[in-house]
C-alpha cells in the first residue's frame, strides 16, 4: 500500500507567514513527543547534518552542472526535500528558543548593509 502525502495547495511562500510555518512544525513535533529531544544543541547538529545531506547532493559537479542537475524533476524533489529538511530544524530551533526569525533577519540584513555597503561591490 502507498500512502500519498496530501498537500493543501493553500500553503505556499506568497500565503503563508512564518509564525503559521512555525505553528505548523510544533504541532508536528508536538504529536510525535519529540519535544524532549529538541534541545538547542540537537537542533543546531541536526541543521549541520541536514546541510551536509544537501551539499552530498552536489558533490564532484560544476558550478553549471549543479544547476543543470538540480532542476531535473527527480532531482529538484530532492534538493526540496533536503532544504524542507533544514527549514524544519531551523524552526524547531526558534520555536523552542522563542526567536523571531522575521527580526532576526532583518536586524542582520542591516548589520550586512553596514558591513558590505553598495558602493565598495
Amino acid at each position: 500500500m502507498t500512502l500519498k502525502l496530501k498537500i493543501n495547495m493553500n500553503f505556499n511562500d506568497y500565503e503563508t507567514s512564518i509564525s503559521k510555518l512555525k505553528l505548523k512544525v510544533e504541532q508536528f513535533m508536538e504529536e510525535r513527543k519529540w519535544r524532549r529531544f529538541h534541545q538547542p544543541k540537537n537542533l543546531a547538529e541536526s541543521i549541520c547534518i541536514e546541510s551536509a545531506e544537501l551539499m552530498e547532493l552536489f558533490q564532484w559537479m560544476g558550478n553549471d552542472e549543479s544547476y543543470r542537475w538540480a532542476v531535473k524533476p527527480g532531482n529538484r524533489v530532492k534538493v526540496e526535500e533536503e532544504l524542507a529538511d533544514i527549514l524544519i530544524y531551523i524552526l524547531s530551533l526558534a520555536n523552542i528558543l522563542k526567536i523571531d526569525l522575521t527580526s532576526a533577519t532583518l536586524r542582520k540584513l542591516e548589520k550586512d548593509r553596514e558591513k558590505y555597503p553598495i558602493d565598495e561591490i
